[in-house]
């Protein structure tokens, strides 16, 4: 965890879940999940399993497995990721890339978990 009122200068790599509350300049590696709460600042590219992103990040590269991307952020990067969701109300600039998802299963479909029901695609 890198605390509120803590600031890292330097790349950060773990194995562990990686919280960041406070400001990161430099990059972070986890083989594991990645947040950035509510008022923290990464300066620096994520590399996790999965990231959720609530803060603000001005970076290059995101990749994740799985990026949320909450309606508090302030995302400036590329994202790379297999499943990739950004709340209405987020700032986000940059690129999406999706990576690795099969191509004939059509878009992935997300459930809203604050009405319980399934969003389903607009038809073409």
């Amino acid at each position: 965890m890198i605390g509120p009122g803590t600031r890292i200068l330097g790349h950060v790599a773990s194995s562990d879940p990686v919280d960041i509350r406070g400001v990161l300049e430099g990059d972070c590696q986890t083989s594991a999940h990645c947040i950035v709460r509510e008022g923290a600042r990464v300066l620096g590219n994520i590399d996790a399993v999965a990231l959720v992103v609530a803060g603000e990040v001005d970076t290059g590269l995101l990749q994740a497995e799985k990026v949320e991307v909450r309606a508090s952020a302030r995302v400036l990067a590329t994202i790379r990721a297999r499943v990739v969701a950004i709340a209405d109300g987020a700032f986000f600039q940059g690129e999406v890339e999706i990576v690795g998802a099969p191509a004939a299963s059509g878009p992935p479909l997300l459930k809203d978990r604050r009405k319980g029901e399934r969003e389903e695609p607009e038809p073409a």
